[in-house]
């Protein structure tokens, strides 16, 4: 049970490598993404303020204070 969970991780922490290499890619091509709008593109997705956190490499804190100003700003 426990080598499931560390294998799970493993697999998990390579998707969000993925997710954030296509990230940048997207960035670096037609889209000048900045984190506001990576994070409102992976919120998008319906990912959780601390998985997009993980992704970016930036603090949950951070990622719910862009949130806020994200919905204040579609409203």
């Amino acid at each position: 049970m426990a080598k499931q969970a560390i294998e799970n991780e493993e697999v998990l922490k390579r998707l969000n490598i993925l997710i954030a290499l296509n990230l940048q890619s997207l960035s670096k091509k037609k889209e000048e993404l900045d984190t506001r709008g990576q994070i409102a593109f992976l919120s998008s997705l319906k990912l959780k303020a601390n998985e997009i956190a993980e992704i970016l490499g930036k603090t949950s804190n951070y990622v719910n204070k862009e949130l806020f100003y994200i919905r204040k700003d579609n409203k």
